[in-house]
């Protein structure tokens, strides 16, 4: 991802990244089962979805605990949206952050509520993290459709 602007809003500080390519809900599914799995494990916070920014907001954080936080097993978020939003203590960073994806887009905005965080240690903090979350949510997606392809052809040749 790459790095586009630093803002400070009272006390915590957005920041937005672009990814190397536009995203569709699937990249936002798989990024947000990443995150949960391999860094909030159980420090998941908060989870909304919106049909588009600044809409009304469902929140589906305890829906999406009880599906292992696989966000494709809850009715709630399996449906398309035009936001997801998701939020907890990050094991890696070791400081509380929050992730907006907004569907059909390339943005992705992280928010760090410790604006003392990136003084200490810099604007650019997350951009290795972001990076390997928008690689692994890729990395998801190619193997998803490697395996459908597999599949389709195994079916087929099952049929003759």
């Amino acid at each position: 991802m790459i790095f586009q602007e630093l803002t400070h809003k009272g006390g915590a500080v957005m920041i937005d990244y672009t990814t190397t390519w536009g995203y569709g809900y699937e990249f936002i599914l798989d990024a947000a089962r990443l995150i949960i799995a391999n860094d909030f494990k159980e420090n998941l916070q908060h989870i909304t979805t919106a049909a588009a920014p600044g809409g009304e907001q469902t929140v589906c954080t305890d829906a999406v605990k009880a599906a292992g936080g696989d966000l494709r097993l809850c009715p709630e978020t399996s449906k398309e949206n035009g936001l997801v939003t998701i939020a907890g203590i990050s094991s890696i960073m070791r400081v509380p952050v929050q992730f907006i994806f907004f569907n059909q887009t390339n943005l992705v905005r992280l928010i760090c509520p410790v604006e003392k965080y990136i003084e200490e240690h810099g604007d650019h903090i997350f951009d290795n993290f972001m990076n390997s979350i928008e690689i692994k949510a890729s990395c998801a997606a190619a193997e998803r459709s490697a395996e459908a392809r597999i599949r389709a052809e195994y079916d087929g040749k099952q049929g003759i």
